[in-house]
């Protein structure tokens, strides 16, 4: 029985892991000054797709403190718990 249960916490452990790994993804950064069509820049900085309460944020190259977003620059992403 507890070789039973050890491979049930096993397997749902796994899980969990993998659902936790797909939630994270490069960050975009929206560019209202970029051509249309180029204005959502990928960034290096990784995110969640797991809402954390602390949106995902970049700093560019004047200090200036952006939100971070998933591919399409719609939908907010957040830091990394």
């Amino acid at each position: 029985m507890a070789i039973f249960a050890f491979g049930i916490g096993s397997a749902y452990a796994g899980t969990a892991s993998e659902k936790e790994d797909s939630a994270i993804t490069q960050g975009y950064r929206f560019d209202p000054l970029a051509p249309v069509g180029e204005q959502c820049m990928i960034t290096e900085h990784e995110c969640s797709t797991i809402v954390s309460g602390d949106v995902c944020t970049y700093v560019d190259s004047s200090s200036n403190e952006q939100n971070l977003f998933q591919q399409g620059c719609v939908n907010v992403l957040y830091k990394i718990p």
